[in-house]
């Protein structure tokens, strides 16, 4: 309330001079009383901003210097004065009109500058320019007119209530972002909102300088000035010395290590914890270098980062550093105590991170341990799927040279066939004709019995030639066929021919059963891909409808269709059988997976047509079963691999 006082003899005052001098005296001081306060804003904004850093009372403070200038002008123009020899009072209101408005949009614009930076040369650049523009506004515009037959215009009014409209808006303003004021400074804001509307009703009634309207607006005025000086003091002045009152009594409160240095390093304050560190006394320290108790002693203090950080006046965050003496870990920082004043000094913390590094080594350790743990197994993983990768080869080269023994025995049993018939053929056909050289030696020769050994002969020729070929076909098959197995070289070849060739040296495999096999080779096509795979795939396919698909008497139907779309070959093998489950067609694929184990399946046939598909042939296989309903492979590749 102490702040109060001033103001009260100042109205008190005027009071005096207005009803026992002269009104314009009244005036002039007043309006001088305001200058005088706008001044000594300015003044303590200058020189105190390096020290509070608020963009916002700074942008008041220049900016109510701003209007006390304009506010001298209006004083000064005023009709008896004697510097501009004035007639009448339009410059005069002119210029208070401005400056109002010029008030309460400054109030209105401040808060920006609770949250951003402001550059106070270019404020005071721009607000000089802003001064200069409006006086010469109200010197040489005549218009709007402020004066209609010795009453106040309608134009001098309404703008009146326009600035108590942005008034009231400002004072909203003000109360939303009332959490970051502090108390006292947002009261005396609000405070000098509210007299400044007060004031500027007072303006709207008064007709000439000797109303009471007249007096009592400038003294609302006044008052508002006021309270917006105690806002910038209460924040520039009073405000900081109590914190600095308060830190000097509890910069011992600290808890880590702090000390204060000078610009070459030399120690000029040091709290308690950081004589608990070093365990030495406040006069033992004092004047000392800060290296030789608070920097590592791995180097020399000319050669000492932190030593030449202090020296150039810099900024270290978070370092850190280890002290061998105490085997303690800690974080180092140097900030400047004034920025803007390197001989302000330094003050250096440090924070003792002992128990976290050893955490951190714990961890790293068991990082390491656990990485090793897991080469070691991955290591051992790798060789466990190399064996186990080489054991699957083996086991398809086993099964592909099973395949092809049996099928060896199997071409072997039915060559036997036409081969036994030719032997049986040629030993007849060698007895008839020792017969007949035996009646023409002893000249019982007759022509029926020559005609009878023609007819036999003929016969037993018919009987050879046949089943040679038959043999010599089979021969042929097998031998491609066996030849292909057996390589993995990529030919050109027609496929549905190639597909016959390995049909037919199948053959004893599903003779002897009633199935049958549906396969068109008509509009042959040229491929260029591994005869190996192709083969092996279809045998494969072949053995598991024998197997699984079909019991010994079961009778059924195999359908095999090859089309050539664009670029790319579709195999369709179908065949009438059991079908497959649902529960097994997803694990139709995987190695040794079989529904007849011990019963002559191994679970490597349908793995053997997967991997051939994709790797050899660069294809996709897809199998579509039900059940009871029979089994669809299609497979898709490129007629070029």
């Amino acid at each position: 309330m102490r702040s109060m006082v001033y103001p009260l003899v100042i109205i008190c005052a005027l009071l005096y001079v207005r009803y026992n001098s002269s009104v314009l005296l009244f005036h002039t001081l007043a309006e001088l009383f305001s200058i005088f306060v706008g001044l000594l804003m300015l003044v303590v904004v200058l020189n105190t901003q390096h020290f509070v850093r608020n963009d916002f009372l700074i942008f008041l403070g220049i900016g109510y210097f701003s209007i006390s200038v304009l506010d001298a002008l209006h004083a000064f123009t005023i009709k008896g004065m004697p510097f501009f020899n004035i007639i009448d009072g339009e410059i005069t209101i002119h210029l208070w009109i401005y400056s109002r408005i010029f008030e309460a949009l400054l109030l209105l614009i401040a808060p920006i500058y609770l949250t951003n930076r402001l550059n106070s040369k270019v404020m005071i650049i721009v607000t000089s320019a802003l001064v200069t523009c409006i006086a010469l506004a109200a010197f040489h515009l005549e218009q709007p007119i402020m004066f209609v037959e010795g009453k106040l215009s309608n134009f001098k009014v309404y703008t009146e209530f326009v600035v108590i409209l942005l008034l009231a808006t400002a004072i909203g303003l003000y109360w939303k972002k009332r959490l970051m004021f502090e108390q006292n400074v947002l009261f005396f804001l609000i405070c000098s909102l509210v007299l400044t509307i007060f004031a500027e009703l007072c303006f709207t009634l008064y007709a000439n300088f000797s109303g009471l309207a007249f007096v009592i607006g400038h003294l609302f005025k006044f008052l508002s000035f006021w309270m917006i000086y105690q806002a910038i003091i209460q924040t520039t002045l009073n405000e900081p010395l109590k914190l600095l009152t308060i830190s000097s009594n509890s910069y011992d409160a600290i808890p880590n290590p702090a000390i204060r240095v000078d610009e070459k390093g030399i120690i000029a304050q040091v709290n308690r914890a950081a004589l608990l560190l070093v365990d030495e006394s406040v006069v033992q320290l004092m004047h000392q270098p800060v290296h030789r108790y608070f920097h590592p002693e791995l180097a020399e203090g000319s050669l000492c980062p932190f030593c030449v950080a202090i020296k150039n006046g810099e900024n270290v965050l978070d370092k850190e550093v280890y002290f061998s003496k105490s085997k303690q870990w800690y974080l180092l920082s140097i900030t400047s105590v004034d920025p803007l004043n390197k001989k302000g000094g330094l003050v250096q913390s440090l924070t003792n991170i002992s128990y976290q590094k050893y955490q951190e080594k714990e961890l790293l350790d068991n990082k390491n341990l656990l990485e090793m743990r897991v080469k070691e197994r991955t290591e051992e993983l790798e060789c466990s799927f190399e064996k186990l990768a080489k054991a699957q080869t083996e086991l398809v080269e086993s099964k592909k040279m099973a395949s092809l023994g049996s099928l060896v025995a199997g071409v072997a049993h039915e060559i036997n066939t036409p081969v036994g018939i030719c032997i049986t053929a040629a030993s007849n056909l060698c007895q008839l004709s020792n017969d007949l050289k035996s009646d023409f030696e002893n000249e019982k020769v007759t022509k029926s019995g020559f005609v009878k050994y023609i007819d036999n002969a003929e016969q037993n020729a018919d009987l050879i030639v046949t089943n040679l070929s038959r043999a010599a076909d089979l021969i042929g098959s097998f031998k491609q066929v066996a030849v292909d197995q057996s390589s993995e070289l990529l030919r050109t070849f027609y496929l549905k021919a190639y597909l016959s060739e390995v049909l037919a040296s199948l053959s004893p495999k599903y003779k002897s059963r009633n199935i049958r096999i549906n396969f068109s080779n008509d509009h042959d096509f040229e491929v260029h891909v591994s005869p190996s795979a192709i083969s092996q795939i279809l045998t494969n396919l072949l053995m598991n409808s024998l197997i699984h698909g079909f019991d010994e008497s079961d009778s059924g139907t195999i359908s095999i269709t090859v089309t050539k779309i664009n670029e790319t070959v579709v195999f369709s093998y179908q065949d009438s059988g059991k079908g497959i489950s649902t529960e097994h067609l997803k694990e139709i694929y995987e190695p040794f997976f079989t529904t007849k184990r011990g019963q002559g399946g191994s679970g490597l046939g349908l793995n053997i047509v997967y991997n051939l598909v994709h790797q050899s042939l660069n294809g996709s296989i897809i199998c579509t079963s039900k059940e009871e309903d029979g089994a669809l492979f299609t497979i898709e590749f490129p007629y070029q691999k």
